[in-house]
């Protein structure tokens, strides 16, 4: 039986559709399983040992639109396809489904145009988006899935190689305690301010911990200044994602934004704090590690105003970042860290 997954969002959706890949595979120990996604994701799928193919979808270049779907769903025609699991709730991943004529597919009750799944599953807001994805597997009635798996990955030795270079050679030694912090996100409404970046960087650089900044080329600038000021080091854009997985897994701590990086953290078991402004913990994308936390303001009537963010404050305040000053998340750090 070969399963196809279809998972076409952003990098940390894509995380934490692993886990409902990891269920199946741990369900079926000889089924192959082959996962569509962006170019972007492509290398976080590769990292994933139940994952036995990888089908890039460049759905923003050069398989952009109508044409792209129909190349990409005659490529899954020529596998005959048995099974489509499709987490992913848009109309391009709706239509790729239905072209590629599979024996058996499932998405959500809210999926575009989801008639056209052979099943569909209510999407359950109460839930963390991993136990969701997980609930697309009670299509089947031999499943029983009772909590989320732990994602099995697996990496290249030349990037445990640069990983363990990049550390060894900015002078930290085995036994220190490194904090990674991520200060970027795609939309501006989720950035903690910059200075408390630096404010918090320094702080925790003043007590041992080795601080590193991470994120991908588009935030090396900001990286960039917070290390300047800060005294930490700046790997943002210096990393791939599978990279910056073995060093997620090397560290004590990641400090975050409600963005990818929380995911990335947790699938490598490191301990998470995510700042959450405008979004809430509530739509299903909190860490969900024991030694992981949140902060956030609960006394704002005006959040969360959106649940992805956006690039403008809607009432110019901005006040659900602001309000939240850098010793609120020291103090969580620190009750992470002492864990």
């Amino acid at each position: 039986m070969e399963v196809f997954y279809l998972n076409c969002a952003f990098l940390g959706d894509v995380a934490l559709t692993l886990y409902l890949i990891q269920a199946i595979r741990n369900i079926h120990p000889a089924v192959d399983i082959t996962i569509v996604t962006t170019p972007q994701a492509s290398s976080l799928a590769t990292c994933a040992k139940a994952i036995n193919n990888v089908v890039t979808y460049d759905k923003r270049g050069l398989q952009t639109g109508f044409r792209g779907i129909k190349f990409i769903s005659s490529l899954l025609l020529d596998k005959k396809v048995d099974c489509i699991i499709a987490p992913h709730r848009s109309l391009r991943t709706t239509l790729l489904t239905f072209l590629s004529h599979p024996i058996y597919s499932v998405s959500f009750t809210k999926s575009t145009l989801s008639i056209l799944y052979k099943k569909r599953i209510v999407y359950q807001n109460h839930l963390h988006e991993s136990e969701r994805n997980l609930s697309l597997l009670n299509s089947f009635s031999d499943v029983n899935i009772k909590q989320v798996p732990v994602v099995e990955l697996e990496f290249d030795d030349d990037d445990k190689s640069f990983i363990d270079y990049k550390i060894y050679g900015s002078g930290i030694r085995d036994n220190d305690k490194i904090i990674l912090a991520a200060p970027g996100s795609i939309w501006k409404t989720k950035r903690w301010e910059e200075e408390y970046f630096i404010n918090l960087c320094s702080k925790l650089s003043s007590e041992g911990y080795k601080m590193i900044l991470i994120g991908s080329k588009d935030d090396r600038e900001l990286c960039s200044r917070i290390a300047m000021n800060s005294g930490s080091l700046n790997f943002a854009g210096e990393t791939s994602l599978p990279q910056t997985l073995v060093l997620m897994m090397k560290s004590n701590l990641t400090i975050t934004n409600d963005s990818s990086p929380t995911h990335f953290a947790q699938l490598a078991g490191c301990p998470v704090l995510t700042i959450f402004g405008p979004t809430s913990p509530k739509f299903g994308f909190a860490p969900i590690g024991e030694k992981s936390n949140i902060v956030e303001l609960n006394e704002l009537k005006c959040r969360p105003c959106t649940i992805h963010g956006s690039h403008k404050c809607p009432i110019g305040t901005h006040e659900c970042m602001t309000k939240i000053n850098p010793q609120m998340v020291y103090n969580t750090a620190i009750s992470i860290l002492k864990i």
